[in-house]
């Protein structure tokens, strides 16, 4: 019986997470960044993709994690978030947090990279050596 059990819970995890893919790990191995990479969309030197920020302990906000809706100029080595949300538990589960105050719209639950003009944010370039410059890397050779 455990052993059904264990494959029932290991199959629907699988499931439930399949699409997030480990792609880099910040030096301080305090934040483990998975993307959604079945849905990832490329438009000329653009590449969006939802990504979650997956912490070990909790940010000073209480954040666990965040989810965001990312997009990365391959070209220019910049990127900006378009929708973005922060949760009390690993892998954007548990409770929304209240935003940041930033011009950035809520994370929706689905994973449509629809963006919309009034959730742009402004770009930042990525700085080498980063886990941004790790995202940047992986992502723009799809």
């Amino acid at each position: 019986m455990k052993y059904l059990l264990t494959t029932i819970l290991c199959t629907f995890a699988a499931h439930a997470w399949g699409a997030w893919e480990v792609l880099t790990i910040s030096a301080d191995k305090q934040v483990v960044i998975y993307a959604e990479t079945t849905t990832l969309r490329r438009e000329g030197d653009f590449v969006f993709t939802w990504v979650i920020y997956n912490r070990s302990s909790a940010a000073q906000d209480g954040s666990m994690s965040s989810k965001a809706l990312n997009q990365y100029d391959c070209n220019q080595y910049q990127a900006r978030a378009w929708e973005q949300s922060f949760f009390d538990a690993p892998m954007a589960g548990g409770n929304r947090l209240p935003g940041r105050g930033r011009n950035v719209c809520e994370a929706s639950d689905a994973l449509e990279t629809r963006p919309q003009a009034r959730c742009e944010a402004p770009w930042l370039p990525v700085k080498r050596g980063t886990t941004g410059e790790d995202l940047l890397r992986a992502l723009c050779v799809f």
